[in-house]
C-alpha cells in the first residue's frame, strides 16, 4: 500500500482545484464515491442487520434480551464513543490511511463474531468491530466532501445520505435471507461472514482510486485523555440507561452511580477540550447555528429510527409469529420508501432543514400510527406504517449532513463530519438501549396479569393434560416470562412436546392449549411495544424543533462554492 503514502498533487485548471493520484492520473470524484461506498455501507448495515438476528442469537447463546442486546450496544456504542476521535485521526494523519485502518478492523472483527462460541466473546468482538467502523462512516464523508466541487457536492452527499439510510433500514432484510441461508448450519453467524469479501473488494478500490488528504495544520499528537474521558464516559451513561431499565431499576444505587460518574467525565472532557489549541472536538464548531441545530435533531432521530426500527423488527417475530424470513419480506417496504424518499431529496427544491422537519414529521406519525396496532393485525395494516416511518428517514438521512458541512471550515471535515456521526450514532445507541428498556420495563407491568390467566387455564385443564405435563407447561411459561413474554404457539409446542410426548400428550393438545393462551401473552408485549412506539414518536416530533433553527445562511453556500471554484484548499494537501 505504498501508494497510500505518496503526496496527492494539486493541479489548478480553469479556476478550480484538480487532483491527482500519484501515478498523475486525476481523481474521479465519482470513482471515489463508489470506492468508499463498501466500507461505508457495510459499517452502517453491521449497526441494523443484527436486530432481526436478535432472536435467533438469543436462542442458540442461551441467553436473555438485556445481554443480547449488548450485540447491538457494543457496537453502536463503541462506533459512537470513538467517531469524533476517528475523525480527528483523519484529519492528523491522512483520510485514506485511517479509512483503510478501519476496513482492516471492521474485517478482523467480523470473522470474529462469526466465529464467537459464546454471548460474552460475541458482545467482545462487537467492540471491536464497532471501532473498525467508526473510521468508515464519517471519513468516508470527509473525503467525499474534500473531492467533490461544490456544485457536485450536493448530490453526492444526498447519495452518501441515500445509502445510510438504505443500509439502516435494508439491514433487517438482509439479515432475514442470510438466517434463512444459514438455517441449520451457520444460523446467524452469516450476517459477519457476508462482510469479508465486500471488504476485500473495498479496500482494493480505496487503495486503487482515492486519494489522500489530510489537514496540514494539524498537529500529530494523540489527545489521550480527550479519547479516555469521551469514550467512557458515553459508554457509561448507555449502559446506566440499558441496565435502569433492566436488572437493576431507575432509582437503584448502581444505576444512579453509573449516570453520575458518566456524567463527571464527560464534563471533564468538555472543560479539559476547550483549553486546547487543537482539541480532539472543537467545541467553536457549536457557536455556528446549523452545525449545532442539526446535530441535536440528528441525535434525536438517530434514537427515534433505531429504536423504532428495532421494536418494528421484534414485533413482526414475537407477536405476529413471523419466521426471520417472512419478517424481512414484511420489512422490504421499509427501505424502499426510504430509497425513494432520500433520492428524491436533492431534487425537492426546498431547504435541506424543511426535507429534515418533513422526514421527523413522518418519521413521528408513523411510530404513533404503531401504538394502535392490534393483535390479529395483518400484513398491510403493518406496512403502511412502517411506510411512513421509511419515507420520513429517507429525507433526515440526507438533509442533515449537508446542513452540518455547509458552515465548517474545510480542514475541519474530518473533525465535523465525525461530530455528525458521533450525535447520530449515541442517538443509535441511546434509542436501543432506552426502548429496550422501556419496553422491558413495560412487560414487567403487563406480563403478571398474562401469566395468571395462563395459570387459571392450567388449573381448568387438570382433567385433559397429565400432572407432569402440566408441569413441564408451567415451567415452559415461567421461564418464558424471564426472557420477553413472546409466547410463538408453533415455537412452544416444539420445545415442549419432547419432554411432554412420553406422557401421552400429542402436538393437537399442545397446539389447542397453547393457541387458547397466546393471545394474554400477545397483548402484554403489544401493551409494552405501544409504550415504546409512543416514546419513539415524541423524541420524533420534538427533533422538529431544533431542526427548524438549523438555517444555513444563502452567504454561506455562496462563500463554500467560491472557496471551492477559486481556490486550492491546503485541505486537499496530503503527505504522510
Amino acid at each position: 500500500m505504498a501508494q497510500t503514502d505518496r503526496p496527492v498533487q494539486i493541479v489548478p485548471q480553469a479556476n478550480q482545484t484538480v487532483l491527482t493520484l500519484p501515478n498523475g492520473k486525476p481523481v474521479r470524484p465519482w470513482i471515489v464515491l463508489i470506492s468508499v461506498i463498501f466500507g461505508f455501507f457495510m459499517s452502517l448495515l453491521d449497526a441494523t442487520i443484527v436486530n432481526i438476528a436478535l432472536t435467533n442469537i438469543q436462542l442458540n447463546l442461551k441467553t436473555d434480551l438485556t445481554t443480547v442486546s449488548w450485540v447491538l450496544n457494543a457496537y453502536t456504542v463503541v462506533f459512537a464513543a470513538v467517531l469524533v476521535t476517528m475523525g480527528r485521526f483523519a484529519d492528523q494523519f491522512g483520510r485514506k490511511r485511517i479509512y483503510m485502518t478501519g476496513m482492516v478492523l471492521f474485517s478482523v472483527g467480523s470473522l470474529l463474531c462469526a466465529s464467537a462460541p459464546t454471548i460474552e466473546l460475541l458482545i467482545v468482538f462487537r467492540a471491536i468491530q464497532g471501532l473498525g467502523a467508526a473510521a468508515l462512516d464519517p471519513i468516508s464523508l470527509a473525503i467525499i466532501t474534500a473531492v467533490f466541487p461544490a456544485k457536485q457536492r450536493g448530490g453526492a452527499v444526498a447519495i452518501w445520505g441515500s445509502l445510510a439510510g438504505l443500509a439502516a433500514a435494508v439491514g433487517p432484510v438482509l439479515g432475514g435471507f442470510l438466517l434463512q441461508i444459514g438455517k441449520g448450519n451457520l444460523e446467524w453467524r452469516a450476517i459477519f461472514f457476508i462482510n469479508i469479501p465486500f471488504c476485500i473488494v473495498g479496500l482494493y478500490m480505496v487503495w486503487r482510486n482515492v486519494p489522500e488528504t489530510r489537514d496540514v495544520g494539524a498537529s500529530r499528537k494523540i489527545d489521550v485523555i480527550g479519547l479516555v474521558t469521551l469514550a467512557a464516559g458515553l459508554a457509561g451513561l448507555v449502559f446506566a440507561i440499558i441496565q435502569g431499565g433492566g436488572e437493576w431499576g431507575w432509582t437503584d444505587a448502581k444505576t444512579l452511580g453509573t449516570f453520575g460518574l458518566s456524567l463527571v467525565l464527560l464534563v471533564v472532557f468538555f472543560f479539559y477540550q476547550i483549553r486546547l489549541t487543537q482539541p480532539l472536538l472543537d467545541f467553536r464548531l457549536f457557536r455556528i447555528r446549523s452545525f449545532s441545530a442539526a446535530n441535536i435533531s440528528a441525535f434525536m432521530f438517530g434514537t427515534a429510527i433505531q429504536g423504532g426500527f428495532l421494536m418494528l423488527v421484534l414485533f413482526l417475530i414475537n407477536v405476529q409469529g413471523y419466521s426471520t424470513l417472512n419478517a424481512a419480506y414484511a420489512f422490504i417496504p421499509v427501505p424502499l420508501a426510504a430509497v425513494i424518499t432520500a433520492g428524491a431529496s436533492n431534487a425537492i427544491k426546498i431547504e435541506a432543514r424543511f426535507r429534515g422537519m418533513l422526514g421527523l414529521f413522518l418519521i413521528g406519525i408513523g411510530l404513533l400510527s404503531l401504538t394502535t396496532i392490534t393483535p390479529d393485525a395483518g400484513y398491510l395494516d403493518t406496512t403502511w406504517r412502517g411506510v411512513l416511518i421509511g419515507l420520513g428517514a429517507g429525507f433526515c438521512f440526507t438533509s442533515f449532513p449537508l446542513i452540518v458541512l455547509a458552515e465548517i471550515p474545510k480542514q475541519k471535515l474530518g473533525v465535523g463530519s465525525g461530530t455528525f456521526n458521533t450525535f447520530q450514532q449515541i442517538g443509535f445507541a441511546i434509542g436501543v438501549a432506552l426502548l429496550i428498556s422501556i419496553f422491558a420495563g413495560r412487560l414487567k407491568d403487563t406480563l403478571p396479569a398474562a401469566g395468571q390467566s395462563a395459570g387459571a387455564i392450567i388449573q381448568s385443564n387438570q382433567d385433559k393434560l397429565p400432572g407432569p405435563a402440566l408441569g413441564v407447561v408451567g415451567g415452559y411459561l415461567g421461564e418464558l416470562q424471564k426472557r420477553n413474554g413472546s409466547l410463538v404457539v408453533d415455537d412452544a409446542v416444539n420445545e415442549v412436546l419432547p419432554q411432554t410426548q412420553s406422557l401421552g400428550v400429542t402436538e393437537p393438545q399442545l397446539r389447542s392449549f397453547f393457541g387458547r393462551i397466546s393471545s394474554n401473552f400477545k397483548q402484554a408485549q403489544i401493551d409494552a411495544f405501544a409504550t415504546s412506539y409512543f416514546s419513539a414518536a415524541m423524541i420524533a416530533l420534538f427533533a422538529i424543533i431544533p431542526a427548524f433553527f438549523a438555517k444555513v445562511p444563502l452567504s454561506a453556500l455562496r462563500n463554500r462554492e467560491a472557496e471551492d471554484d477559486d481556490t486550492p484548499s491546503p485541505v486537499a494537501v496530503a503527505k504522510a
